[in-house]
């Protein structure tokens, strides 16, 4: 923690642009309770972290991430 602090600019601020932010792996429709579970964990945090608000825009992007059989 102490080399992240010495590194952060005069004014105190850490630039968010230079974080890049993964996509959440596709769900391939596994009968798997563990891999629904951290597909759904996933979504929430890629949501939260690009400050996704509405369930339209939240729908439209976890249908974009499902693969195989769970497309069907």
């Amino acid at each position: 923690m102490q080399a992240i602090a010495n590194q952060a600019p005069a004014g105190g601020a850490i630039s968010v642009s230079k974080v890049k932010i993964l996509e959440p792996k596709p769900f391939c429709g596994a009968r798997d309770a563990k891999a629904l579970e951290n597909y759904i964990f996933d979504l929430e945090e890629y949501f939260r972290d690009i400050n996704t608000v509405t369930e339209e825009a939240k729908v439209t992007l976890a249908t974009m991430h499902l693969s195989e059989d769970a497309k069907l």
